[in-house]
C-alpha cells in the first residue's frame, strides 16, 4: 500500500487515527503529513506525543531528552490488536507444549511454555523499539494453522511458529540482524539457566525437579524453530 503523501510503497502501512489517511513510517505522525486534525493530536498528553516524536527522530526539548530516552527504552507499547494476537499465539504454543505430556494440566508446565514464548517475542519487540522502529506481533495464518494441528496428539511432528514480530523502520542490516537474533538468544539464555539450576540442585541435594529439564528442552525447541529462516518467530 502506498503512502498518501509521498507515494512510497509500504509493506506495513500506518493509518492516522485522526484523518484516517495511510502513510509510510516517515509521514505517519500528524505533524509530518500536515494532518487536518492537528488540534486533536496536540490535545494528547504531552508524554505520549513526546514518545511518538522521539522514536521518529523528533526529540523534544534538550532538557527532556534523557527522560525521553529512558521512556523510549523501558516502555513497551501494545495495541489492542497486538494483545489479541499474542493471546492467540500463546494459547497455540502452550497447546503444543502440553501435547508432549498428553495435556496433563500442571501450572509449572504452563509457566514454562508461556514464559518461553512471551519473553522470546518481547525480546524482538523491545530491541526493535529501542532502535526507534515500529514493532508489533502478528499471528500468521499458515503458521498458526500448522501450529494448531501439531498440538494434536496424533500429529507426527511438532511445529511452533504461530506468528512473528513485524518491524518497520530505517534499521541497518546490522540492527535488523540483532533484532532477529535476540529472540532465540533469550531462549538459549533461559534454557541454560534451567540446565544450570538442574545440575546444581542434582549435585548439591541429589534431587532436582524435572520441570527444570522441561524448561531446557522447550526453550531449545523454540530457539531451534526461530533459527530456521522461513519459520522465524
Amino acid at each position: 500500500m502506498r503512502c498518501d503523501l509521498c507515494g512510497t510503497d509500504e509493506a506495513i502501512p500506518f493509518k492516522c487515527r485522526y484523518c484516517n489517511g495511510t502513510f509510510c513510517s516517515v509521514h505517519r505522525l500528524p505533524p509530518n503529513h500536515d494532518c487536518l486534525f492537528m488540534k486533536d493530536y496536540l490535545q494528547q498528553p504531552a508524554r505520549d506525543r513526546e514518545f511518538l516524536e522521539h522514536i521518529h527522530g523528533r526529540a523534544g526539548l534538550p532538557q527532556e531528552r534523557i527522560k525521553s530516552a529512558l521512556y523510549e527504552t523501558f516502555y513497551l507499547r501494545f495495541s489492542k490488536t497486538e494483545v489479541l494476537h499474542l493471546v492467540i499465539a500463546t494459547a497455540l504454543v502452550t497447546a503444543v507444549g502440553m501435547s508432549f505430556y498428553r495435556f496433563q494440566f500442571r501450572w509449572d508446565f504452563l509457566v514454562i511454555f508461556i514464559s518461553a514464548f512471551i519473553i522470546h517475542e518481547l525480546g524482538h519487540k523491545f530491541l526493535a523499539q529501542f532502535y526507534r522502529a515500529w514493532a508489533e506481533f502478528r499471528v500468521l495464518l499458515f503458521g498458526a494453522v500448522i501450529t494448531a494441528f501439531s498440538a494434536l496428539p496424533f500429529f507426527p511432528f511438532k511445529f511452533i511458529a504461530p506468528g512473528a514480530v513485524m518491524v518497520s523502520g530505517n534499521l541497518s542490516e546490522s540492527r535488523s540482524g540483532k533484532v532477529s537474533w535476540i529472540g532465540p538468544l533469550t531462549n538459549l539464555a533461559m534454557g541454560t539457566g534451567f540446565l544450570l539450576s538442574y545440575l546444581i540442585l542434582e549435585t548439591a541435594v541429589g534431587f532436582a525437579n524435572k520441570i527444570l529439564l522441561a524448561g531446557v528442552w522447550f526453550n531449545g525447541f523454540i530457539a531451534f524453530f526461530n533459527l530456521i529462516p522461513f519459520m522465524g518467530l
